[in-house]
């Protein structure tokens, strides 16, 4: 809800936590964007953190994109196993343990995703050496 979603802006902007002012995050809790030229519009996806745990279940496909950006900007040299990092870095088993603890926290039926991205480009995991590999640019 709206104010379920002012009330944890006001306890995370805290001083503890991310130490600003609440009026900084609070819009993009409710979906209230600026992009600081005048355009202004509302999200249907604002910022979440749980989601039913859709938000925070560490897909292996979310890893593997990370791992094709450090390979675009020159970070990687080599082409990493993807996959291999992945599952060592976005510990599904670690999140299924705490998931099952809390309980009635779906999970998805799969560990990759696709999603379509900012720029169109469409992301699934499927080849990600040649996603590093299709920017325009890159180092």
């Amino acid at each position: 809800s709206a104010a379920n979603r002012r009330e944890t802006a006001a306890a995370i902007a805290n001083r503890a936590y991310l130490n600003t002012n609440v009026e900084t995050i609070e819009g993009r809790m409710l979906g209230d964007y600026d992009n600081g030229l005048g355009q202004q519009w509302k999200d249907p996806h604002p910022m979440r953190f749980f989601n039913e745990g859709a938000v925070s279940f560490p897909y292996l496909s979310d890893g593997m994109w990370f791992l094709t950006q450090l390979k675009r900007w020159g970070l990687l040299k080599q082409e990493p196993d993807y996959l291999a990092v992945a599952r060592q870095i976005n510990r599904i088993d670690i999140y299924q343990l705490a998931a099952s603890a809390v309980g009635n926290v779906a999970l998805p039926g799969s560990e990759m995703r696709r999603s379509t991205l900012m720029d169109g480009k469409v992301w699934d995991g499927s080849n990600p050496a040649q996603y590093a590999a299709s920017f325009a640019i890159k180092r």
